[in-house]
């Protein structure tokens, strides 16, 4: 039976996990809370960055052997409108999400495609729990945007299991 697995966002300074299986809100808050409360507000000028959304893999059954080559993608294509970007990064170690002024280490999403997917290590991971890096991602809304709630866009994530 092949690895039963979930992917996790995590929030707060000790990293509570909840299941984002079912969606993310990219919003001015820490939490995973999918709501409209704290949303994300088109600046005059520059930008309103959201905070940072900490997803990451975790293994909650099956009877596989191992898990290698985890991996996030988009489909290339940004679908939220003009002014809005999304932004992304691998990191190893949790640290309570923050609300970046920047896009300073992040590389855009849409740029990660199943041909050139963002790794999240390579493994071997094995047994139950979380597995691999997280995937950090930070929604950017530009003056240019033309406001109001975006369509909704989907992360995907692969690894290969025996």
């Amino acid at each position: 039976m092949p690895a039963t697995v979930r992917i996790i966002q995590k929030t707060g300074a000790g990293g509570t996990a909840t299941d984002a299986s079912g969606g993310i809100r990219f919003k001015n808050a820490d939490n995973a809370t999918v709501d409209l409360v704290n949303p994300m507000v088109k600046p005059a000028s520059g930008s309103d960055f959201s905070f940072e959304k900490w997803l990451r893999l975790e293994v909650t059954g099956g009877t596989y052997t191992q898990i290698t080559n985890i991996r996030a993608y988009s489909d290339g294509a940004n679908g939220m409108g003009t002014g809005i970007n999304l932004w992304a990064k691998a990191v190893t170690n949790y640290a309570q999400p923050a609300e970046p002024t920047s896009t300073s280490g992040f590389t855009n999403f849409f740029s990660y495609t199943s041909a050139s997917p963002l790794s999240l290590g390579a493994g071997p991971y094995t047994g139950n729990g979380e597995k691999g890096d997280h995937v950090v991602l930070m929604m950017e809304v530009q003056s240019t945007a033309s406001g109001g709630l975006t369509a909704t866009e989907t992360a995907s994530f692969s690894w290969d299991e025996i």
